[in-house]
């Protein structure tokens, strides 16, 4: 969605862009236009065909960017002296950092933005999000219902967030929770009276979504490592709370409910697969990660001037980046003149 985000201001900029979602070879590159932006993670083993198409471009005379994230520490082992080559630009501070550290050339940051327009679309139109939960026995009008949309990789929490469910139901039955993964994502949970889980993630069009969390009561985000966390800024802009650990990208923009961190570790490579990120761990405790959850609860029922005070917070740090105030200085970092 970021892609598409930027080709939209782009062209409304008077830029022409397309969006392509394969690795293109140099000399297609130079019919299909003057320039190249890479949007992806900097994973220097599993992107090696985007690195060398970004470094390809710079010496066929396509002018090339690549905007990445990251969610740790890259595997110096894997970088290579032709990624030095690329001009990195980093969607966080904490992303700059990151690349910095591996000796990455790193041109600027620009967070990603958030389409005001679209997320005013999907609070007209929340009801469809509702519809969803109530298809899946979740009544907003009577419970509490907190959203979690996340992939399955282990960096996404889920096993953390089985836990802290069950903490939660023992203490609050009202509080219902729907998780919204794919489907091996399942195979985290154990069977919880407070809990749906649906294998939509990755299916939904991205107008649903955002009615989803529009819809929700709280976006829970139980991510151990983060390089920026869209979703979290589609939140604060819809006004709906969000409550996460304190990742440091994060914290960069996030006005939310924030869980301390107790700890940093880095994944054992049998749990996350081949990569070359060293992914870090954001260790949190799941008792503290409830009781975060219950005190929101407790704000949503009984506080509604605070929560309030909660969500204009968000709305104003979300309206500082829109896509059309973002993006645009993405463009100049590449040399266009706006």
């Amino acid at each position: 969605m970021v892609s598409a985000d930027i080709c939209k201001v782009a062209n409304e900029r008077g830029v022409r862009a397309v969006w392509h979602d394969r690795p293109m070879l140099v000399s297609e590159m130079r019919r299909a236009g003057d320039d190249a932006l890479i949007v992806m993670a900097a994973d220097p083993l599993n992107a090696a065909p985007w690195f060398l198409l970004a470094r390809d471009c710079r010496h066929g005379g396509v002018r090339a960017a690549f905007y990445a994230t990251v969610e740790g520490r890259l595997n110096r082992r894997c970088v290579r002296e032709y990624m030095r080559e690329v001009d990195f630009v980093a969607n966080s501070r904490y992303v700059r950092d990151r690349l910095a550290e591996a000796g990455l050339p790193v041109k600027g940051v620009v967070p990603h933005g958030v389409d005001l327009e679209a997320c005013e679309a999907a609070k007209r139109s929340k009801a469809l999000g509702a519809s969803y939960f109530m298809k899946r026995g979740l009544d907003p009008s009577k419970d509490l219902v907190f959203l979690t949309v996340a992939s399955s990789h282990p960096r996404k929490g889920l096993a953390w967030l089985d836990k802290v469910v069950g903490l939660v139901g023992e203490k609050d039955p009202g509080v219902k929770f729907l998780v919204v993964t794919e489907e091996r994502g399942r195979g985290y949970f154990k069977p919880h009276p407070n809990l749906v889980v649906t294998s939509d993630f990755g299916r939904l069009p991205r107008q649903m979504v955002l009615s989803l969390i529009a819809a929700a009561h709280l976006l829970v985000i139980p991510s151990l490592s983060e390089g920026f966390c869209l979703p979290a800024l589609e939140a604060l802009a819809l006004g709906t709370p969000v409550l996460h650990a304190a990742l440091p990208p994060l914290l960069e923009f996030s006005t939310g409910f924030v869980v301390p961190v107790k700890e940093v570790l880095y994944f054992d490579r049998e749990v996350v697969g081949p990569s070359g990120i060293e992914y870090e761990q954001h260790l949190y405790d799941v008792g503290e990660f409830a009781e975060v959850l219950l005190y929101a609860a407790d704000m949503l029922r009984n506080k509604r001037e605070a929560v309030e005070a909660v969500a204009a917070k968000g709305l104003e740090a979300a309206g500082r980046l829109d896509v059309r105030s973002t993006y645009p200085a993405l463009l100049r970092l590449m040399g266009y003149e706006l």
